[in-house]
């Protein structure tokens, strides 16, 4: 064989037999393009030079049996006939099928199994008329399925044989026996089966897109029943003339064959039969004679291109053959043959003489797989060894495990700190005198009245819609989160109108009516009051956002919008009570709520390292001290539930400290283990379970006003002085901490969750980057930058915005109803907190980002814990944190 002609089977032979430390992420790349071989007339070589060729190459597959060879599939000329019910791609199945192979089991094909099942039906056949055409054809495809499955042919079996009747039982003994056995081992394996079926067809067309792709729709989730669609997919081939009908069978064969073999051919690491199948399939395709063939044979080539782009994955090499003139030479597409994403036809041109029919090429070189022993005997030492790990880490499980923190401190070296300790170079961020002031709170209101003037001014008419923000004031303390959150507000109103201005046909600009609830929401419900009134007169109020803190006063008022079913969507409240008991659908919120933050911070005390001594040796904690307000919502409710978490991943009851600051009447669903209304008794009681044991740290779910006070009782008033405390508080603490408000000193290591990634953090977005430029040239020298509430305030009024423009691009009439309807069926966007995910009918949004700072007094906080989505790909989600990665982050899903 001439060289070029050489170098062509050795390419053939690589993608055939690709090197098994590739062959994963390889095959993940794409599709073998499909190979067309031409003979070349002018050159003056066989006029059939493409069928020998073919002929070779089916030679080829398995030279010898030492190399265990391919399944393959050689159509000659006279097997190019697709009649009415059959396709070019059956007689490919029926020969990869029947191929028989040492060692590597029957190749199994389900998709296609499942494909055949649903052609052959004949929906005039059987007594049961009267059912439903999709239930007749779902009972007529599982008994095909049992006939071939042994284990569902056994359960079958047990059941009482094929198709149960219900009403043929007369005595007792058939009353039992379709009491029991026929729900059991019928009835529930098809409800299984038939669920599976709708989950992975339809739900989950992305990864399973082969019945998307032969019905001719995008792949993309679905609900409804797959045997629904199947009817509805049946009736189009009825009605389809000859030779379309023969194009959809065609395109639906090589769909479900290709899906069926990607999952037979991938390399399995505990599935010996699966990992003997070192080849891809190979399909060869005879050049036909009469044009009538032809067709035939450019209809199967197109559908298996068309599959391919769909179904990425490299499990069938297909070479053709074709009479005229190629494109290229042998050695062009050797060099070009690798899998890839859109699968383009490559053309060979075969100018050069082809060894006599019959001359064998020697087999090449292949690396292959050595079993060490039968593939049933692999089996069963791969059995026993799972059963082994597994009960190994059963009993590690159940007998607590040796984690990196629980060692003794004299047993290894020192490990430090998660977030590490201050150092002198630790720059410290100017701190105003006065921050969170009225004339701070009323420069912000200046610049939304601003906006709202500008509006009137530059909107076209009709374009202009009113949100209603919801706030709280603080007066002159440095904790409110109110100041910030407003300034948000005030950015992402002037964000979105910019926007609308860019859209001069379906832009919508909005107006923010900034209403004040009073210090601590205590007027929230009067105010709400006035909202709804407001919007029962102005059809142009399509929405309320704001609730920066959770209390009982807040969810009232939140209850009485809802009641007038105005969308509501909360910018930084995180108490999962928020939600009220009518109209929940109507609330949307952006911050992770506290189910979610408790169950990242468990993690988080559970394997970091956070309990430090003088030694600047740290461990994880052994016990807690979880100090709430059971008189405040959101104290109470994360309180509770980091205590409920904490003892399930530790089995350690944490010593629960209730501190009454305003109303000491109220009765705590959990009873605590003391009680006060003193926060000297508080530090007293902290410090008496410190010294019970030096891994003991203090959850702080109560409010950030009270913590510099118990830092001072703490210090000054307890014999606690000289210990180390460590602490970690909820999003409450942020602002505070922020604001300079704990001065600890280096005995007090205190970590606090934010909705937000520092500024200059590299692992910010571009939405987040913009965002806090956008802030910091607004608001000079603001203490709030590294929080979150200005960011979810943004986030708020930008989701209300894109809802808004989402109805009006849709050429309707912006209304609150309309917006309500768009937020409730889910939005998918990027924020400046991270992204906002939203599923159907759910207020909060998928795996919010929760970010764990450690708190220094006189330095920049520093990101210890990440976790959450930050984009609109999943698979950029931050899913591990820990030093080295090592521990999960918890999920929503």
């Amino acid at each position: 064989m001439p060289e070029e002609g050489t170098r062509f089977v050795e390419a053939f032979k690589a993608a055939v037999r690709p090197e098994p430390r590739r062959i994963h992420r390889t095959e993940r790349q794409g599709a073998l393009p499909a190979v067309v071989l031409c003979d070349d007339g002018a050159a003056g070589g066989d006029p059939d030079a493409a069928a020998v060729a073919i002929r070779e190459l089916a030679a080829y597959v398995c030279p010898d049996a030492a190399h265990r060879g391919a399944r393959h599939a050689l159509i000659e000329p006279g097997r190019l006939v697709a009649g009415p019910d059959r396709t070019v791609c059956d007689e490919v199945i029926d020969q990869l099928e029947s191929a028989e192979l040492n060692g590597v089991g029957r190749l199994r094909l389900p998709e296609v199994a499942l494909l055949r099942s649903l052609l052959k039906w004949d929906p005039d056949a059987g007594p049961d008329g009267a059912k439903e055409p999709a239930v007749r054809l779902r009972d007529y495809a599982y008994e095909r399925l049992c006939d071939c499955h042994k284990g569902l042919m056994a359960l079958r079996w047990l059941a009482g044989g094929q198709q149960p009747d219900l009403g043929a039982g007369r005595g007792l003994r058939d009353f039992l026996f379709i009491l029991l056995p026929v729900p059991l081992f019928y009835f529930l394996p098809r409800w299984l089966w038939t669920l599976r079926r709708d989950r992975r067809l339809l739900r989950q067309a992305k990864r399973f897109p082969w019945w998307a792709f032969a019905r001719g729709r995008e792949a993309h989730p679905e609900a409804g029943r797959f045997f629904d669609t199947a009817i509805a997919w049946r009736r189009r081939l009825r009605d389809a003339e000859g030779h379309e009908r023969a194009e959809l069978m065609e395109r639906a064969m090589w769909a479900a064959l290709l899906s069926d073999l990607r999952h037979a051919n991938r390399p399995g690491r505990l599935r010996p039969y699966r990992r003997r199948r070192r080849t891809r399939c190979v399909v060869l395709l005879s050049p036909p004679a009469g044009n009538g063939q032809r067709e035939v044979f450019d209809r199967c080539l197109k559908a298996y291109e068309d599959a391919c782009a769909v179904i990425p994955y490299a499990s069938v090499v297909l070479v053709a053959g074709m009479r005229g003139e190629g494109t290229r030479s042998l050695a062009d597409v050797a060099a070009r043959w690798r899998p890839q994403r859109t699968p383009e036809r490559q053309t060979a041109r075969l100018s050069e003489k082809l060894p006599e029919h019959g001359v064998r090429v020697p087999p090449l070189p292949v690396p292959y797989f050595r079993p060490v022993a039968r593939a049933g005997g692999e089996l069963a030492i791969e059995v026993t060894a799972l059963a082994a790990a597994l009960s190994v880490t059963a009993w590690l499980v159940l007998t607590g495990a040796p984690s990196r923190g629980h060692a003794p401190s004299r047993a290894h070296s020192l490990t430090p700190c998660l977030g590490g300790d201050w150092t002198s170079g630790a720059s410290a961020p100017p701190v105003p005198a006065s921050p969170a002031s009225p004339e701070e709170y009323a420069q912000a209101r200046r610049m939304i009245t601003e906006e709202n003037r500008r509006v009137d001014e530059t909107a076209p008419a009709g374009h202009v819609r009113t949100v209603v923000y919801l706030g709280a004031s603080r007066g002159n303390t440095r904790f409110g989160s109110g100041l910030p959150e407003l300034r948000g507000i005030a950015l992402g109103q002037r964000e979105a109108n910019r926007t609308a201005q860019s859209d001069m046909k379906h832009g919508v600009w909005l107006k923010v009516d900034a209403r004040d609830a009073g210090v601590r929401f205590e007027h929230a419900a009067d105010v709400a009051r006035q909202i709804v009134r407001k919007a029962a007169e102005d059809r142009d109020v399509i929405g309320v956002v704001g609730f920066s803190e959770s209390r009982e006063e807040s969810r009232k008022a939140i209850a009485e919008l809802t009641a007038a079913r105005i969308p509501v969507i909360i910018s930084t409240s995180t108490a999962n009570a928020m939600l009220p008991s009518r109209n929940s659908g109507f609330v949307h919120r952006v911050s992770p709520v506290n189910s979610r933050e408790t169950a990242v911070e468990a993690a988080f005390v559970k394997y970091g390292a956070i309990i430090g001594n003088d030694s600047r040796d740290c461990h994880t904690a052994r016990a807690a001290v979880v100090v709430r307000d059971p008189s405040d919502l959101y104290s109470n409710e994360l309180g509770e539930q980091f205590g409920a978490q904490f003892e399930k991943l530790t089995r350690a009851r944490p010593y629960n400290v209730a501190y009454y600051q305003t109303n000491a009447s109220a009765v705590p669903a959990q009873t605590p283990d003391f009680s006060t209304g003193d926060i000297s008794q508080v530090a007293t009681a902290v410090c008496s379970q410190l010294r019970k044991g030096d891994r003991t740290l203090l959850y702080w779910a109560a409010r950030a006003e009270d913590f510099r006070t118990f830092l001072k009782e703490f210090n000054q008033g307890t014999a606690c002085s000289s210990r180390h405390l460590t602490v970690l508080g909820g999003n409450e603490l942020t602002n505070a901490a922020l604001a300079g408000e704990f001065p600890g000193g280096d005995r007090l290591r205190l970590y606090h969750t934010a909705h937000a990634l520092p500024v200059g953090d590299k692992r910010r977005t571009q939405t987040a980057t913009e965002f806090s430029e956008e802030y910091a040239s607004t608001w000079k020298n603001d203490l709030w930058s590294n929080d979150g509430h200005a960011a979810q305030g943004r986030d708020a009024i930008s989701l209300m915005a894109k809802a808004a423009s989402t109805v009006a691009t849709g050429d309707q009439t912006v209304t609150s109803e309309l917006v309500q309807n768009t937020l409730h069926n889910g939005i998918n966007r990027v924020g400046a907190s991270g992204a906002l995910r939203y599923l159907p009918g759910d207020a909060d949004p998928q795996d919010k980002p929760v970010i764990i700072l450690r708190h220094f007094d006189r330095g920049n906080p520093v990101p210890v814990l990440v976790c959450g989505a930050f984009d609109l790909t999943p698979a950029n989600d931050y899913t591990r944190w820990g030093p080295d990665r090592q521990y999960e982050c918890p999920t929503d899903q």
